[in-house]
C-alpha cells in the first residue's frame, strides 16, 4: 500500500525523470502566470466572508511543459468557518510534435477540505493527451490516463485512509469571443471502484487592460461516496480579478 509521503515522492520524481525535447514550438518560452483573487463580506442579519485566491504558474521548454495550481478557499458566517479548502495540482506534459498535438503527462493533485472531512487527497496519475480541435480562437483538448488515488479522512471522519486505482479523464475547452471577451469549459473525472469525484468549471473572462482581467466562474464537484455526514455535491459561483504577469 502505498502512503502519501510514497505518492509525492513518485510525482515529484516522475516529474524530474520525463525528458526534455530539442524541438521548437511557436510557444513563448519561460516562466508565465497568474494570480486570482476574489473576496466578498456582508453584514447584517448574518455576518458573511468569503475569500477565494489562486495561483498558477507555467514554465515553458521548446518540447514540454510544467503547470501548477495553487488554490485557497474560505468562508465565514458569524465568525464561525464554514469553508476551508487548499489544493495543489502540479502537471507536466511532454509534446512529440512542433504543433504540440500529442503529448504524454504526469500529473499530482493534493488537496485538503476540513469541512468535506478530507484530512489528504492524494492523486498521482499518468496518461495522453491530444489537441482535439484547433483555431485561431478556439481550442478543444482532452486526455485520459490511469492513475492511483489515497484519501486520508479527519480525524471526526474517523481518520481512516482509503486507496484505489483510478481513471482519469480530462477535457479542457477554450473560446475567445473577442478582443475583451474569453470562454472556458473544463471537465475532470477520477473514477474508481470505492468512489468517483466529477469537476467542472466555467469561465468567462473579461479583459479590463493589457495585464488585468475579471472573471465570473461556476465551479461544480461531485463526490458519490463522501465521508460521513458530509453532502455529496459543492457549487461556488464566484466573481475574481485576475492579473497575468
Amino acid at each position: 500500500m502505498l502512503s502519501t509521503r510514497s505518492i509525492t515522492t513518485i510525482a515529484l520524481v516522475g516529474v524530474t525523470l520525463i525528458p526534455l525535447s530539442t524541438l521548437a514550438s511557436e510557444q513563448p518560452l519561460g516562466l508565465s502566470g497568474s494570480g486570482e483573487a476574489g473576496y466578498n463580506s456582508s453584514t447584517g442579519n448574518t455576518t458573511t466572508t468569503s475569500m477565494l485566491g489562486a495561483i498558477k504558474l507555467n514554465y515553458n521548454q521548446e518540447r514540454s511543459e510544467i503547470k501548477s495550481i495553487i488554490e485557497v478557499n474560505y468562508k465565514s458566517e458569524d465568525g464561525t468557518k464554514t469553508q476551508e479548502r487548499y489544493l495543489f495540482d502540479l502537471q507536466r506534459n511532454q509534446y512529440y510534435d512542433i504543433e504540440r498535438s500529442y503529448y504524454s503527462f504526469i500529473a499530482g493533485q493534493f488537496e485538503n477540505s476540513r469541512f468535506e472531512n478530507i484530512d489528504l487527497d492524494a492523486t498521482l496519475s499518468l496518461g495522453l493527451g491530444k489537441k482535439l480541435y484547433q483555431t485561431d480562437d478556439t481550442t478543444l483538448t482532452g486526455e485520459i490516463g490511469l492513475g492511483y488515488q489515497s484519501t486520508t479522512f479527519t480525524k471526526s471522519a474517523g481518520g481512516d485512509t482509503t486507496n484505489q486505482t483510478i481513471a482519469r479523464l480530462k477535457v479542457d475547452f477554450n473560446h475567445k469571443i473577442n478582443a475583451q471577451l474569453t470562454f472556458s469549459q473544463d471537465l475532470l473525472v477520477l473514477a474508481g471502484s470505492d468512489r468517483t469525484k466529477i469537476e467542472t468549471n466555467t469561465g468567462l473572462k473579461a479583459k479590463v487592460a493589457d495585464s488585468m482581467n475579471v472573471k465570473l466562474g461556476y465551479k461544480y464537484r461531485h463526490n458519490d461516496n463522501p465521508a460521513a455526514n458530509t453532502k455529496k455535491t459543492d457549487t461556488q459561483t464566484t466573481l475574481t480579478l485576475i492579473y497575468d504577469f
